[in-house]
């Protein structure tokens, strides 16, 4: 029986600390390594707990900065340290949306250590 696997995925488990600035830079290529210009593409990424799927960080606290420093393919996801509140091993994904095709890039757990410094 033949199969086709559209699921184009790549898992990317992250770990960050409580209370602190959240940024990631990403390099994106397609599959010959050439990099992928993300002016026309959208994102969307929200965190959330997979025991009762609560939403711990929403989509509209991510700051997605495409093509950054005018390098193609070079992505940056911000969060706030205000919004990195909540210990725990939670689940997320990125979402991209070009015109109407919607994809899923990355996904996997989002680590999330205590901290123990609160800062007023």
């Amino acid at each position: 029986m033949a199969s086709v696997n559209l699921d184009i995925a790549q898992r990317l488990d992250i770990t960050c600390r409580q209370g602190d600035s959240f940024g990631l830079v990403l390099n994106i290529t397609d599959s010959s390594g050439v990099a992928i210009t993300l002016t026309p593409y959208t994102f969307a990424m929200e965190v959330r707990d997979p025991a009762d799927d609560a939403v711990v960080i929403p989509n509209t606290e991510f700051s997605f900065t495409k093509d950054a420093d005018s390098i193609a393919g070079k992505l940056k996801i911000s969060v706030t340290a205000a919004n990195i509140d909540t210990a725990g091993t939670f689940v997320y994904d990125l979402e991209t949306t070009l015109v109407a095709d919607v994809q899923t890039w990355l996904f996997g757990t989002f680590t999330v250590n205590e901290n123990v410094t609160e800062v007023a």
